[in-house]
């Protein structure tokens, strides 16, 4: 179907099946045909337009049916059978696709496409199973070569089952609508009636007669792509930006690909930082695939294969290349690392040439971007997404504001044990509770019981988790493999004698930002905050983060002096940028909760907390760096211990990015997110704001008169933590 030779075998089949040899036409042909066809049966395509707008190609199947002549249907048998044999011949004569200048136009093979079309012909004559990674710039068409080759599939074969998913549900319904698309643009006669049709971010088309279709999928579900089917065709784009790729792909839609012939699918995606699961699957398939030790056929695209577009004849009249123009050195050193990717590149220098040399246009548009991007602080990105190979397309678009020695540091010191649990009851609704096939029925349940000041009893059920079992993530690859989301990770339970804080960052709830409540020990006299606790999820909203907050805080508060103020954890909630106020107004009317800071501004003479007149947290811009940035210090400082790795995570991709005014602003790189890192800011920073930051330096460094410093190599506070801080005597004594 892709490759000469098959397309040569399935050519015979056809002739020994129908009786001839189908016969191929150029686009002229068939455009004069589908003309002349619409000119005598004028009438009837009216009629049709009218009476189904939706369907017309329905109606008229109908209605000609018995009036078509005999070399009409042959045309058109012909071309259905071509279709099934020659996937080239039907994407370049019926295919219509929409450009990037949004115009409808007939498909035709850009450089990109044929290249990943190619590969895809040369797996076909191994007889393997067709499955392709592929790492890329951007717009060079790769996703609209797949939907057309899965569209094909399943209008031409039977038994097809197709999955299509991008890295967020609007993507998705992009893919979805091109695809569509492409199928209301054939003619009548061409493709086959649908029994189901679904225009919506989860949309489907399905053939019912020939048991084939398609389904939309998104990768920030909470469950994996595919879960319940068994797929042939899949396309995921944007798998960088998948919120839990290692049980999204990993282990759902790829257990459920199983090796065969009729498989076709593609990964691809364009560089988005050095770590995660996609560099590590892309490193692992580009080291053994040569073996065939790894799934995926590994294809870089890099972006001057795009030579139609990068750069566009607009662009290139707006800014002509200057008479004389001397390259940069860091142009003549990208553009001597693209020529020799490509000459270390076979499929490359099929299309591009043996002794390919770059443009000078090429060049001259990489240098006024690089230029601009340099300018505005973001030289890093731009490097990522123009890429000369695959190992600059994975490099960090910038570097961690926290550091990364800082990040190792933190990573070496948090504790390796955890438990797992699930939540349940008051005001919590049945589809946040745990999946059963997730619970552990053997582990004991813990009751939390929250008696506000009227004595009213609220009660809420932990549940443990198969995910936590006996697991301590030493290594880390055990935790790649739990899925966080609407989980509670508990790294130490709560204990007498100890202050506690709630960071609780809400959301919408849509399955993008995250609902956080992080949980810390308030330490004093020296001694750090401890991370003791985290929940996130993207699907509580901050109409429902109310509940889980009190619960938690409920949990922690069961040591907790009932006749003081401090009777439970002090609770931290964003109102502006978060929204939420509703959880903390909840949490005061329905739960009786009482204790939360009072925000007030700190340029004041006088800085009068008890006259506030507002509780909780307000980001606005004089406020966000305050927030920020004492984190930042925080954390830099070793001022906190944090063990929570999914916050580790989001802190080695938290950035300095510079707005369009010029000022800097630190936020999380693309795609990924900060929502535990201003929950736990909120959680640390908060309850230590008005406190006096010089405590906490001179507590750890001020020695008493003539003593002399004791010696002690270990790094501070580097002691392994068993899971109850009681008996570490953590809020007793200062750690060294």
């Amino acid at each position: 179907m892709y490759s000469e030779n098959q397309v040569g075998i399935r050519l015979e089949l056809a002739r020994d099946e129908y009786g001839f040899t189908p016969v191929y036409h150029s686009i002229e042909e068939i455009d004069k045909f589908e003309r002349d066809l619409r000119r005598r049966y004028e009438s009837f395509y009216l009629e049709a337009e009218k009476k189904k707008p939706d369907k017309p190609h329905e109606h008229l199947k109908d209605i000609l049916s018995d009036r078509l002549q005999k070399w009409e249907v042959d045309f058109m048998m012909n071309e259905i059978i071509l279709s099934m044999c020659d996937a080239a011949y039907a994407m370049t004569r019926y295919a219509w696709i929409k450009n990037e200048k949004n115009i409808i136009q007939r498909f035709y093979f850009r450089v990109a496409q044929k290249m990943i079309f190619d590969i895809v012909a040369d797996l076909e004559d191994e007889e393997i199973s067709i499955e392709i990674l592929v790492l890329k710039a951007r717009q060079l068409g790769i996703s609209t070569v797949w939907e057309l080759l899965i569209l094909f599939r399943i209008l031409f074969s039977y038994g097809v089952n197709a999955i299509l998913a991008s890295a967020d549900i609007q993507k998705s319904g992009l893919m979805a609508k091109m695809m569509l698309d492409a199928y209301d643009l054939m003619p009548w006669w061409y493709k086959p009636n649908f029994t189901r049709r679904v225009e919506s971010d989860k949309g489907m088309l399905v053939f019912g007669q020939l048991k084939s279709g398609v389904s939309v999928q998104h990768g920030s579900q909470m469950s994996g792509i595919a879960r319940g089917t068994t797929p042939t065709l899949y396309h995921l784009s944007e798998c960088a930006s998948f919120t839990d790729p290692e049980n999204q792909i990993d282990a759902a839609l790829l257990k459920c690909v199983h090796a065969s012939r009729a498989v076709l699918g593609a990964l691809e995606s364009s560089g988005e930082g050095d770590v995660g699961w996609f560099p590590d699957t892309w490193r692992y398939s580009k080291e053994n695939w040569p073996s065939r030790r790894s799934r995926f056929c590994p294809k870089f695209l890099p972006w001057f294969v795009g030579r139609d577009l990068y750069p566009e004849p607009v662009w290139l009249k707006a800014r002509p290349v200057p008479f004389e123009w001397k390259p940069l050195p860091d142009t003549k050193e990208h553009v001597k690392k693209c020529e020799l990717y490509v000459a270390n590149e076979e499929s490359l220098r099929k299309y591009l040439g043996k002794n390919w040399k770059m443009p000078v246009e090429q060049a001259w548009f990489w240098e006024v971007g690089y230029q601009e991007a340099k300018y505005k602080g973001a030289e890093g990105k731009w490097l990522q997404e123009m890429a000369s190979d695959d190992v600059d397309a994975l490099q960090k678009s910038a570097e961690s504001v926290f550091g990364n020695d800082v990040i190792a540091e933190i990573k070496s010191r948090r504790t390796k044990e955890f438990k797992v649990y699930g939540l349940t009851g008051t005001a919590i609704e049945d589809r946040h509770e745990p999946d059963p096939d997730d619970i552990d029925y053997d582990a004991q349940r813990i009751q939390i019981t929250y008696k506000n000041r009227k004595e009213q009893e609220f009660k809420w059920e932990l549940i443990p988790l198969k995910e936590g079992k006996g697991w301590t993530d030493e290594d880390e690859d055990v935790v790649k493999t739990i899925d966080p989301t609407g989980k509670f990770f508990i790294f130490y339970e709560p204990q007498p004698g100890v202050d506690y804080a709630l960071g609780i960052d809400t959301s919408a709830g849509k399955g993008q930002d995250r609902t956080v409540v992080s949980v810390w020990s308030i330490g004093r006299q020296g001694v750090p905050d401890v991370q003791v606790a985290e929940y996130a999820s993207e699907y509580v909203s901050h109409v429902e983060a109310y509940a889980f907050a009190v619960a938690i805080g409920g949990y922690y508060s069961q040591h907790m002096n009932k006749e003081s103020l401090k009777r439970e954890p002090l609770a931290v909630i964003e109102q502006v940028a978060a929204v939420g106020d509703v959880a903390q107004h909840q949490m005061k009317t329905s739960f009786g909760y009482r204790r939360f800071p009072s925000f007030v501004r700190l340029d004041s003479k006088k800085v009068m907390v008890k006259k506030a007149t507002k509780e909780g947290w307000y980001t606005y811009s004089w406020s966000r760096p305050i927030l920020v940035d004492t984190f930042v210090a925080y954390s830099q400082n070793l001022w906190i211990e944090i063990n929570s790795p999914w916050l580790i995570d989001e802190m080695s991709h938290f950035e300095v990015h510079v707005t369009k005014s010029g000022k800097e602003k630190l936020e999380h790189e693309d795609d990924e997110h900060d929502d535990r890192i201003f929950a736990a800011a909120m959680g640390t920073v908060v309850p230590h704001l008005h406190t006096p930051l010089l405590e906490r330096s001179k507590k750890r460094f001020v020695l008493s008169e003539g003593q002399l410093p004791e010696l002690d190599l270990r790094p501070y506070g580097q002691v392994k933590m068993p899971l109850t801080l009681q008996e570490s005597k953590l809020h007793s004594t200062i750690r060294r």
